[in-house]
């Protein structure tokens, strides 16, 4: 732990800055766009312990959610399904042209559905929107190593450990096996469809590329690999363009290209220096991307007649004379790379990968290899992992099932002559340092949810999908190390949930302040306040529920019904099936005052609702315009009971809880008038920290930055330069520059006026002789001239240094708003424990990257 000084960004304050969490990400298996036909795009990333994150690349790539996994569980592939068309079977159901087209706009407006798989040998579909299984099917073959869905978004292709490929039917919300194609003598490593979809390519174990027909489940051709050396070589991923040609990766780090009517080699490339993992191509199927164990992206480009191929490339006579160019390299990664994605019906043509490292790394692909990437962190970047006790100075993280918790460390305090003197970032003297207190596993079959600590550390509250669960810490007598760990019996109560409910797990949990109550957001929208001043005793009541989320037609009808609990229903809205069905509750804030819990869903709803009344209030649109889509990233709330919403836009909301109403600030620059530097942050805001010393500022930080904003100060200049050591930086070399001008002409100045004493002494000298007659005065005139001009030439140095500082970027005539640091890079938290005493948790890279296993060794050469 290292207890520094940010000076720079509020005079006095004092950091704690820590570096001892051990959170250990896993590597990333699968990457997934959902369909274009969705309206809002998402995309899922699978990592190796079962769990999937939920990302929307509208815009930035922005982090939604997680669904756990089961505890030590396995995930291979992924696949989305989004069907939009009726089938044969289903049109014989309507009698009218009218009818069928409002039944394929009904089909449309639902929310697309996700399957994945693994080596536990179960195909599962998800709920999106409650996290958890929605249908789960035996794979009938051993473990599943590849998945696809057909165009028509009506079956989903499964390859298998025993050598089958397998159909599923998936139409109409059903996941039901279907047949299996004849069985090869090895398994099936990688899968896809033909765009006509009467075709599947398969790749495997033994070497070969296999084309079969859908109709009979029979081989219709197959393409074999040489060997290098004696083992077979193992095809990891094909796919078909829309052009039909197939396109294959191997471990021998090739990439072929093959003729899908003659089925040979068109072309063949040593892409990788080891095995070939992943594919992507984009809509066109002109650009393919490749990827594996050797970490580099590779890029090849189809070129007709010795120029790229665009879309009317087919209409070309030099189409006939297309070839397929190595285009471009960059290393985005350090180990092996398993998953790429590339989209290209979104507003950004977006390449996205992941694997190994466990970082998902994206970047726009048309100017691959010469964009430069951005690189998520390897832990969930919203709604984060750890929480803070502010009383107690204790540190809560969560990974899998897993909890653990340390203690803060102190430092000597100094004088306030000493804290006058001491520069930014300087480290201060620890007297003791920071404790691991406990680990604790819970037994839990999924991974969890959501966990939280009270303010002093008694109280712990952690979730997984089957409900949450209430643990007490007694800590050591003496200041010794560790805790005792005692389940509370008896939380959550039954009814903290109606009976028709179908699902008890939190994905949201805030104590208030005096631990009297706890505020639970559940996975079905409610929004449950529970009393737990008793909990010694074992005595929990539900006080009320909220169910604001909860706004469709047939969810506000039950809630009206329910009388077990005070129950304060939301208002019916016209919601597509396509967002309520995506629907979930993703952050929370309590406000210290104990009067307001505030908390907001996917779909961008956010409610600001009474813990002891009734009281509730569901915000306006933060984007009402309809091609914006606009959602709160983190909540919290300020001195006065005021709501500060970060956005997915990098715009910054103020709401007053009790007047009701976005105050004159976030009016006035809420959504405008945000600095350029702030707004296009490629990371979002992950939380926001108040400063108990500053009640009118607050302190919003991301992965790669922590900026504090005055609430009643404009935000400044659109260029204005935010970072303050980049800013100062700028000032130091500006005034440099202007003072080395200003000696320079001084001196020259000098040089010149010494020059004129010498010419006048001469001219009175010479006037001295001569008769004063008109041509004499001239010549004095002339020279008294000469003097004024040099005693005018002194610059308002003063008036430059601004002018500069202002090209530059830095208004001194305006207050400093928006005071930027970039000093912590992959912040996972950061919060005030006391006034002028700040929490900031980091996970450096070099930390992960040691925990990973070896890379793949690179000669270098001369080595």
């Amino acid at each position: 732990m290292d207890a520094g000084k940010l000076w720079a960004i509020s005079e006095g304050m004092q950091v704690h800055r820590c570096r001892f969490t051990d959170f250990v990400p896993q590597a990333i298996n699968a990457i997934e766009y959902a369909p274009a036909t969705v309206r809002r795009p998402y995309v899922a990333v699978g990592r190796a312990n079962g769990d999937i994150e939920i990302w929307s690349a509208k815009g930035n790539l922005v982090y939604e959610k997680t669904i756990p996994g089961v505890v030590n569980g396995s995930l291979e592939t992924l696949a989305w399904a989004h069907q939009t068309k009726l089938t044969k079977d289903d049109l014989e159901l309507f009698d009218t042209e009218k009818e069928r087209e409002k039944a394929t706009r009904r089909l449309a407006e639902r929310a697309p559905r996700l399957f994945s798989a693994g080596l536990n040998a179960v195909i599962v579909e998800w709920d999106l929107a409650k996290l958890v299984p929605k249908a789960a099917v035996d794979s009938y073959g051993g473990a599943v190593w590849c998945m696809s869905t057909n165009h028509a978004q009506t079956q989903l292709a499964v390859g298998t450990e025993d050598g089958h490929i397998r159909l599923f039917d998936i139409t109409d919300d059903k996941l039901v096996y279907l047949r299996c194609f004849d069985k090869i003598k090895a398994r099936i490593l990688s899968v896809a469809w033909s765009h006509d979809d009467q075709t599947i390519v398969t790749g495997s174990a033994d070497g070969a590329v296999r084309v079969w027909n859908t109709d009979t489940g029979r081989m219709a051709a197959r393409m074999t690999l040489p060997r290098e050396g004696r083992d077979p070589t193992l095809v990891w991923a094909v796919t078909v363009l829309p052009s039909g040609t197939i396109v294959s990766g191997d471990s021998r780090g090739h990439v072929i290209f093959w003729d899908h009517v003659m089925h040979v080699v068109q072309q063949d490339f040593r892409a990788l220096g080891a095995d070939v993992l992943c594919l992507g191509a984009d809509a066109d199927g002109h650009t393919v991307f490749a990827s594996g164990v050797d970490p580099k992206v590779t890029q090849f480009k189809l070129f007709a007649g010795g120029k790229p191929a665009s879309g009317d490339t087919k209409k070309k006579a030099g189409f006939r004379n297309k070839k397929w160019q190595l285009a471009g390299i960059r290393r985005y990664h350090t180990h092996d790379v398993r998953a790429i994605a590339v989209s290209s019906h979104l507003d950004r043509d977006l390449l996205i990968t992941g694997g190994v490292d466990t970082q998902v790394t994206s970047c726009e692909s048309r100017p691959f290899p010469n964009e430069n990437p951005y690189r998520q962190p390897c832990f969930p970047p919203l709604n984060g992992v750890v929480s803070v006790a502010t009383e107690g100075k204790l540190i809560l993280q969560r990974q899998a099932n897993v909890l653990k918790l340390w203690s803060l460390g102190k430092a000597e305090p100094i004088s306030q002559v000493l804290n006058g003197q001491m520069e930014s970032g300087q480290g201060l003297q620890v007297y003791e340092r920071q404790r691991d207190l406990l680990q604790m596993e819970l037994k839990t079959k999924t991974n969890l949810l959501c966990s939280t600590i009270s303010s002093s550390g008694r109280l712990v509250a952690a979730s997984d999908v089957e409900g949450p669960k209430l643990f007490s810490l007694v800590h050591a007598e003496n200041g010794g190390d560790g805790v005792q760990v005692r389940r509370v019996r008896g939380f959550p109560p039954e009814n903290f949930v109606p009976e028709y409910s179908e699902s008890r797990g939190a994905t949201q949990m805030r104590f208030t302040n005096d631990e009297t109550k706890i505020a639970i957001a559940t996975v079905d929208g409610f929004v449950s306040i529970v009393d737990i001043s008793e909990w010694q005793q074992g005595v929990f009541t539900t006080v009320r529920r909220h169910c604001q989320h909860r706004n469709t037609k047939d969810e506000v009808e039950a809630d009206a019904g329910c009388s077990d609990v005070l129950t304060h229903p939301g208002e019916a809205k016209n919601i597509v099936a396509a967002v309520a069905d995506m629907r979930t509750i993703t952050s929370m804030a309590v406000s210290s005052s104990g009067k307001f819990v505030a908390t907001s869903d996917s779909a961008g709803y956010v409610a600001v609702v009474g813990i002891d009344n009734k009281g509730a209030t569901v915000l306006p649109p933060l984007a009402p315009r309809k091609q914006q889509q606009e959602w709160p990233t983190s909540l919290a709330f300020v001195t006065g009971d005021q709501l500060v919403l970060p956005t997915n836009l990098n715009h910054v909301f103020v709401w007053d809880a009790v007047k009701r109403a976005f105050t004159k600030w976030s009016r006035a620059f809420g959504a405008t008038n945000i600095p350029r530097t702030y707004s296009r942050m490629m990371s979002c805001v992950a939380g926001v920290a108040v400063n108990p010393a500053e009640p009118d500022c607050i302190y919003t930080f991301a992965t790669n930055h922590i900026t504090r904003i005055d609430l009643t100060l404009a935000p400044g200049s659109q260029s204005a330069v935010l970072n303050i050591h980049k800013r100062k930086q700028i000032e130091q070399d500006i005034i440099a520059k202007v003072v080395e001008e200003k000696e320079r002409e001084t001196s020259e100045r000098l040089s010149e006026q010494s020059q004129y004493k010498r010419k006048r002494k001469q001219s009175v000298s010479e006037s001295a002789r001569m008769d004063i007659d008109g041509d004499a005065a001239s010549d004095v005139a002339s020279v008294v001239s000469e003097a004024a001009s040099v005693r005018s030439q002194g610059k308002d140095w003063e008036g430059t240094i601004v002018a500069r500082l202002r090209e530059a970027g830095i208004n001194v005539a305006e207050p400093h708003n928006f005071r930027m640091t970039e000093r912590y890079q992959n912040l996972m938290h950061a919060s005030f424990v006391d006034a002028n005493t700040m929490v900031v948790l980091e996970r450096p890279w070099i930390d992960v990257a040691s925990a990973l296993p070896a890379a793949f060794h690179r000669h270098k050469f001369g080595s």
